[in-house]
């Protein structure tokens, strides 16, 4: 019996449309500036890591590492999501 409906639930799932997508016209002002916000999210996040990178060395003087620390962690999440975000819109849609 449970074999006979994941037999029907994978014959539906092939059953399934699969669309290309593709880009409405009039939309290439819209990418363009997308494509600037994801390079400013990147450089940003680049310059985080490199700022958060010198007060670590700094604080490390200090005792105040843990600042700088979490700068790093920040900065690096941002530059990997931000580069990711593609692949990560693609997977829900």
């Amino acid at each position: 019996m449970i074999s006979t409906a994941l037999t029907a639930l994978s014959h539906a799932v092939v059953a399934l449309p699969n669309p290309t997508p593709e880009q409405p016209p009039g939309t290439d002002g819209i990418l363009t500036v997308l494509n600037w916000i994801s390079w400013i999210v990147i450089v940003a996040g680049m310059a985080g890591f490199l700022i958060s990178a010198g007060t670590l060395a700094f604080a490390a003087f200090t005792g105040r590492e843990v600042n700088s620390f979490k700068g790093i962690v920040l900065a690096i999440i941002v530059c990997v999501l931000a580069s990711a975000a593609g692949v990560i819109i693609q997977v829900f849609i």
